[in-house]
């Protein structure tokens, strides 16, 4: 029979799982108008932007050389341009530069040297790894073409359970539950204390658990982001102030299958929304695609997948993907992870892992602003005109000419009928047997009129001068030579393209700069790199330390990259010019190392630079000048470098011509923001 005392009980839980669930009802109903919310604000913003992904559309259709079936004859000068320039602007991943801050005396400048060098090593590796290259041509070219180009930088840790430390990790938790039986045993009085023993197994289960989990992957990753899949709140005016802005969503499409082994709490959620999307098929103009109203676009022509409620893109239009919009909001320091068509966060909101000054990890370059303009214009945009003038040009040309072939007629009242017919049609050089009737062939064959082409009127010279003028691009780069040039000609031309092209550079250069700076901010922090891998990259003499804040990467050090070192390799002039000052720089190395009392090991680390510096400005990448410099000898018993003295026929050393030993400077402790750098 129930009791007063069971039946209170009973009522007290009931009361509490009422509570829970409310309290439940209410998270879920936040968490639904926070959702709506976000959907809210990325669709007003997309809609605030749909003009500018009609111009994506329209510069990416002239890259691709689709322009309106009107001209017979379309030459892809856009797409041209865009290789020419990339190849230009991004050649090869930038040298990262680290550069001791400034300071009141040297007390830190040698420390601060030691620990850039180490940080130069590790972000040129950690770019080589992330595919950096490969992501910023894209970026180039997206800029180039439709005026915004966009990379996603983030740090990327993946790890794996070793099997070994599980099955040991499994004998121990039998090992404990082993334990059960000896405490019955200590309880009749029979066994020792098993507390010592559940102590020990309890050690080590805890140390095994940290070591279960091995990493396979931990470095940085750099993707390209299309421009239509990025949007920046409506709060900034200019695209240009991204990083100030409240939010910036990314945009990316995740098959439904393997959206649903992602999330599987949802799996019935995402059953029942109701925008799925479809990879967009391509049209071929030449294929009837288009109708004659080419030049009307609208902002979907710029997708890559499009909706399932689209006409044509329907349940048979191949895989469904799940549209995952990734919001970074700088407000709350937060990243919303939702998907349209759902009122649930994917993933509950979360903070990065990783601590630096810069909240967003996308960096942008865009080569041409317009003052007041929200979004920067593209150089196919400034050049369109003189695109479809030259398209149109080349094609009257065409049509002039083929209406211009040289014809001949007859006196068909002079000639047989079937003569007639032969003559009419006959082909190219075919011989016709006519019956003149002793009629001379002058009487009955004459040269039909023709306009004749004037040259002039079809010459391209002044709209490619116009282009090139636009896009920055030498005449010698883009087109045949018409008129021989002279070796100082060709160099000024160089200089021109350099110049022209330097508004560009410069702005890339800030990127990188911008990026090089957010990856060393990222690898010294706690979640970076251990000290052992940095080992790894940049060999047992390197000093490390993971910063507990990224200030203290910049109260030590200024992270930049050097200046051009993404783009070609110098000019012809330039090279002259370093060959003519590189003799005064080895003499100055020398004179000033022996003046400040400096080793002959740093002196010739400053040589070393100094012959690298030389064989990368000839930009020859098949030439590896640490192939051809002597490398420190290894330090025998005896201490000398070289041949082993007590080998029979070794030369007796000769202490006036060796020099001293290579010793890699070992920085004293230093007290470097607040925390205090170890020597390694």
């Amino acid at each position: 029979m129930p009791t007063a005392e069971s039946f209170t009980d009973a009522l007290a839980a009931e009361q509490a799982a009422d509570a829970e669930r409310e309290a439940q009802a209410q998270a879920l109903a936040r968490e639904e108008a926070d959702v709506t919310n976000w959907h809210k604000r990325i669709k007003e913003s997309r809609d605030f932007d749909k003009g500018a992904r009609k111009g994506y559309a329209l510069d990416r259709r002239y890259c691709a050389n689709r322009v309106d079936p009107v001209y017979d004859v379309s030459v892809p000068i856009a797409g041209t341009y865009v290789n020419l320039l990339t190849s230009f602007l991004y050649a090869r991943d930038p040298e990262p530069a680290v550069q001791p801050a400034e300071s009141v005396g040297t007390s830190r400048v040698k420390l601060a040297k030691q620990v850039g060098r180490t940080l130069e090593i590790v972000i040129a590796r950690l770019w080589k790894r992330g595919r950096l290259k490969h992501a910023a041509d894209a970026m180039v070219r997206s800029g180039l073409s439709v005026g915004i180009g966009w990379i996603k930088a983030a740090w990327h840790r993946e790890t794996e359970r070793d099997a070994m430390t599980d099955q040991r990790i499994a004998d121990l938790r039998n090992k404990m539950q082993a334990l059960a039986s000896i405490e019955t045993e200590l309880a009749a009085g029979d066994a020792a204390n098993p507390d010592l023993l559940r102590a020990q197994y309890e050690q080590q289960m805890q140390a095994l658990e940290s070591q279960v989990e091995q990493i396979i992957y931990n470095s940085l990753v750099v993707d390209f982001v299309r421009a239509d899949d990025v949007q920046v709140s409506m709060d900034v005016a200019t695209l240009k102030d991204y990083v100030i802005a409240p939010w910036i969503a990314h945009r990316s499409f995740m098959p439904y299958d393997e959206a649903v082994a992602a999330f599987p709490e949802l799996r019935d959620e995402l059953g029942k929304a109701e925008a799925y999307y479809h990879a967009k098929r391509d049209c071929d103009p030449r294929d009837g695609g288009f109708t004659a109203t080419y030049g009307a676009v609208s902002d979907t022509d710029a997708e890559v997948f499009r909706s399932a409620t689209v006409a044509g893109q329907g349940a048979d239009a191949g895989p469904r993907f799940l549209c995952v919009w990734e919001v970074w909001d700088l407000t709350t320091n937060l990243i919303h992870t939702i998907t349209p068509g759902l009122r649930r966060y994917l993933r509950a909101p979360y903070a990065p892992d990783q601590a630096s000054t810069r909240f967003y990890p996308f960096f942008q370059w865009a080569p041409l602003w317009v003052d007041g303009e929200r979004h920067p214009q593209s150089l196919v945009d400034r050049s369109r005109a003189l695109l479809d003038e030259y398209n149109r040009t080349r094609t009257n040309y065409r049509e002039h000419r083929r209406r211009a072939i040289p014809k001949m007629g007859f006196d068909r009242g002079a000639l047989d009928p079937d003569d007639a017919r032969k003559l009419e049609g006959a082909t190219t050089s075919e011989m016709v047997g006519l019956d003149l009737k002793g009629q001379t062939s002058r009487d009955v064959l004459f040269a039909v009129q023709y306009n004749q082409i004037d040259a002039a009127l079809y010459d391209t010279a002044p709209i490619r001068a116009e282009l090139e003028l636009i896009w920055g691009i030498q005449e010698a780069l883009s087109s045949s030579i018409q008129t021989a040039k002279t070796a100082t000609e060709s160099e000024i031309q160089q200089q021109g393209t350099e110049s022209r092209l330097g508004y560009s550079r410069d702005s890339l250069d800030e990127l990188l700069g911008e990026l090089a700076l957010y990856s060393g901010e990222l690898a010294m922090s706690p979640n970076g790199l251990s000290v052992d891998e940095v080992f790894d990259i940049a060999g047992p003499e390197a000093l490390w330390f993971n910063a507990p804040l990224p200030d203290l990467v910049n109260s030590l050090l200024n992270v930049d990259i050097r200046a051009g070192s993404s783009g070609r390799p110098a000019s012809s002039l330039r090279r002259q010019q370093w060959g003519a000052i590189l003799p005064q720089l080895q003499e100055a190395v020398i004179t000033i190392g022996r003046m400040r009392g400096a080793t002959s090991f740093d002196i010739a680390n400053s040589l070393e630079q100094l012959a690298v510096e030389s064989v990368e400005r000839l930009g020859d990448p098949s030439i590896d000048a640490y192939a051809f410099i002597p490398q420190v000898p290894e330090v025998s018993a005896m201490g000398m470098p070289g041949a082993d003295p007590m080998m029979p026929g070794a030369p007796s050393p000769d202490p006036m011509q060796q020099l001293p030993p290579a010793e890699a400077p070992v920085p004293t402790a230093a007290p470097v923001g607040g925390v205090v750098a170890q020597p390694l």
